[in-house]
């Protein structure tokens, strides 16, 4: 038969039991690799040089999409891969946790990254319309929609250029 000495110490190494299984929940765990940027000058060109990279591509399957060498779906799945490396680049924007002389510089090109995401989005949108059987000719005010997008991108480029310490 059970005492109620034993019962009190079951409930106890049961309770302790169920403390440190929940812990082992509630404590945050290592967010993974952080890394510590001592250059904040080279870390941002670093990041401006492979969007230019990045954009420099796109800008080139454009012209081919739209000369007709290159197909919609290549395209397509292309311009989606670069979406994915401009947020690969604001996550590191983000992250890098810029001191107050570098944080303006830093959110403006977070900024132009946005925009620049926003006209691989715009991008992909017409050449589905395109592939749809949508002529480049009826598709002029997303044309200049396009153009918009990439010019302000350009801008919040260069205001994070100007804002430089």
């Amino acid at each position: 038969m059970a005492t109620k000495k034993g019962i009190i110490i079951t409930a106890t190494i049961l309770g302790v039991i169920t403390v440190a299984s929940f812990s082992i929940w509630l404590i945050p765990q290592h967010g993974g690799p952080s890394f510590v940027i001592s250059d904040y000058r080279n870390e941002l060109d670093s990041i401006i040089e492979r969007h230019k990279v990045i954009m420099n591509e796109i800008d080139d399957d454009w012209k081919n999409l739209i000369a007709g060498s290159l197909s919609f779906d290549d395209f397509i799945a292309r311009a989606q891969t670069s979406t994915s490396q401009i947020n690969t680049l604001l996550s590191e924007i983000i992250e890098s946790r810029a001191p107050q002389e570098w944080e303006e510089s830093y959110l403006n090109y977070g900024e132009s990254l946005k925009k620049y995401d926003d006209y691989l989005t715009e991008t992909i949108v017409i050449a589905n319309k395109m592939k749809g059987g949508v002529s480049i000719n009826d598709l002029k005010d997303q044309l200049q929609k396009l153009d918009i997008i990439k010019k302000e991108s350009e801008s919040f480029a260069i205001k994070a250029n100007e804002t430089k310490p």
